[in-house]
């Protein structure tokens, strides 16, 4: 029983018991009551092969060896073996019994794997596992769609789904033929071009071995730009491709007017890098110069390469100034102020303008042209400058901020009556001159203190004269005449807000004598709540001893 035991014996101990007992039974005759008949039941693809009547199938009476046997019945393999070809004509897999082993039970899996499935050697099988192919999932290629004849199989009672059997070691095999049999002369097939590793790039292909070698720009431009399919359901055509002139692949932009000779301007370096020795433009009518010769040749030439007018300058550029000026004609106007070295700045000498109707003195020499020479707002250019704006008068360029160049000052003396061309500030107005002299503080203050902005503009006219108008009435109308503003001038001058003219002794009922002349002026004149803020308390105050002091001595001197 040891014999037969599970764990106790190695797969070639086992078969070899087996075929004893086998033929102890058959041939001597023993009793199946009193002897094991079988050492176990077959797998499930070789249970038709059970009972005692069937054991020569696969034993040979007084041989211990199984295998010359099986290949009666896999004749794929034996075939495989005759050939040299695949796994089973390996020296280490010439016996089956070292890997298949026999009556285990109908669950057993009759392939045996001596270091697991994934420690198979795919190189045992004459195709060795690189690449991308080391990733793959065994049945991802031992799959029933990528068996070669799959009818020869199913008629030899195998299963699809489970066999190794069947696979071409060809590419096409599993994968599509995407240049449908175009490079099919080739003896070393897909791998002349592809890897394992990468379907693209096709690293083993050397276009310069081919009739036309890449160069320049070429050597960057994908496979399928030149190699283009005929159809969604065709493949890509890399035989027979026209290559002889530039225009088997590109479209001619000059339509054949400068002929069919591309490189005798262009190289594959690029098509807008015009060679060396190509087209020189100095040789043309126009010479590029300045910045004319940075110009892309579409910008003059247009996409299609045509031929431009270029007699003026306006027959490439846009007259911006609608007309030029001074009555000289259009294309002299460019020529006047600009040249090919740029548009801006203008090449106006201030000598010319300075012999024009409006010379240029003080601060107009530094300010720059736009200011006055402002855009039009008419014409096909309404933003383009005006090249004879009016200056007859300040107020032609200037806004007036003052709004008083009425008839009777004059419109042209109202500006120069205070300001010069050199700066707009300082002025050098007289306001003695006016109703208000300016003199202590009011001269040092900044005129819009008093001048206040209505909107954007200073505000000369109606301006009220009296304190009133711009201080306010910090005592609260107590120094006021009946319906009068009250009279500051009685105590205070401009020199200074503090009562520089009003003598206590004189100006009040109250003359200050003794230790009232050190008493601080808020000890008796306390604030006065009033609407807005604080003052104080001038009038009424009474002036008997017992309205600030009390009937206790004090050190301190008057209190309340």
């Amino acid at each position: 029983m040891g014999a037969f035991g599970t764990g106790c014996m190695n797969i070639r101990d086992i078969r070899h018991t087996t075929a004893i007992c086998t033929l102890l039974v058959v041939f001597l005759g023993v009793s199946p009551a009193r002897a094991q008949i079988s050492p176990g039941k077959l797998s499930r693809p070789h249970a038709h092969l059970e009972g005692l009547t069937k054991c020569g199938n696969c034993h040979k009476l007084g041989d211990r060896e199984v295998g010359p046997k099986c290949l009666d019945c896999h004749k794929e393999i034996a075939a495989m073996r005759d050939g040299g070809q695949g796994l089973h004509a390996g020296s280490d897999y010439a016996t089956c019994v070292d890997c298949h082993v026999e009556h285990q039970g109908e669950d057993y899996d009759l392939v045996y794997w001596p270091t697991g499935i994934d420690g198979f050697d795919h190189r045992d099988a004459g195709f060795a596992l690189d690449g991308r192919h080391a990733e793959q999932d065994c049945r991802k290629c031992h799959n029933a769609k990528y068996v070669v004849d799959p009818a020869e199989l199913k008629g030899q009672g195998k299963d699809l789904g489970r066999t190794y059997l069947g696979l071409d070691g060809a590419c096409t095999a599993c994968h599509e033929d995407v240049h449908a049999g175009a490079f099919a002369d080739r003896a070393e097939g897909c791998v002349s071009c592809h890897t394992t590793a990468a379907w693209k790039p096709a690293t083993g292909f050397d276009h310069a071995v081919t009739a036309y070698p890449l160069t320049g720009k070429h050597v960057a431009v994908a496979c399928d730009a030149c190699h283009r399919q005929d159809g969604p359901e065709t493949a890509a055509v890399y035989k027979g491709l026209a290559f002889a002139a530039c225009t088997d692949c590109h479209t001619d932009p000059h339509a054949n007017a400068l002929g069919p000779d591309c490189a005798s301007c262009h190289t594959t370096a690029g098509w807008k890098q015009i060679a060396g020795e190509g087209f020189d433009h100095a040789k043309t009518r126009y010479p590029l110069e300045g910045r004319h010769a940075v110009v892309t040749c579409a910008q003059c030439h247009g996409q299609r390469g045509a031929k431009p007018a270029f007699a003026h300058c306006l027959d490439c550029h846009a007259d911006v100034h609608d007309g030029g000026s001074r009555g000289r004609p259009v294309w002299l106007a460019c020529e006047g102020c600009h040249t090919v070295e740029g548009f801006r700045p203008a090449q106006y000498p201030l000598e010319t303008h300075q012999a024009g109707g409006f010379p240029l003195v003080g601060a107009h020499v530094a300010t720059p042209c736009n200011e006055c020479h402002r855009p039009t707002g008419t014409g096909a250019y309404p933003t383009a400058p005006d090249l004879a704006p009016p200056h007859g008068t300040c107020v032609d360029c200037h806004r007036d901020p003052h709004m008083f160049h009425d008839a009777a000052r004059g419109a042209a003396a109202g500006c120069t009556s205070c300001h010069g061309n050199d700066a707009w500030r300082p002025v050098t107005y007289d306001h003695g001159a006016t109703r208000f002299a300016l003199d202590g503080r009011h001269a040092a203050i900044d005129c819009v203190k008093c001048h206040l902005p209505t909107g954007e503009d200073l505000v000369f006219t109606g301006l009220k004269s009296s304190c009133a108008g711009c201080h306010d009435d910090v005592h609260a109308s107590q120094f006021a005449a009946e319906g009068d503003a009250a009279d500051c001038a009685r105590c205070h001058v401009t020199v200074d807000w503090f009562a520089e003219k009003f003598d206590h002794d004189r100006d009040s009922r109250f003359p200050l004598r003794g230790g009232h002349e050190r008493v601080a002026c808020t000890t008796c004149h306390q604030p006065l709540p009033v609407e807005e803020g604080r003052s104080l308390r001038f009038k009424p105050l009474p002036v008997d001893c017992r309205a600030c002091h009390t009937n206790e001595p004090s050190t301190k001197g008057p209190s309340r």
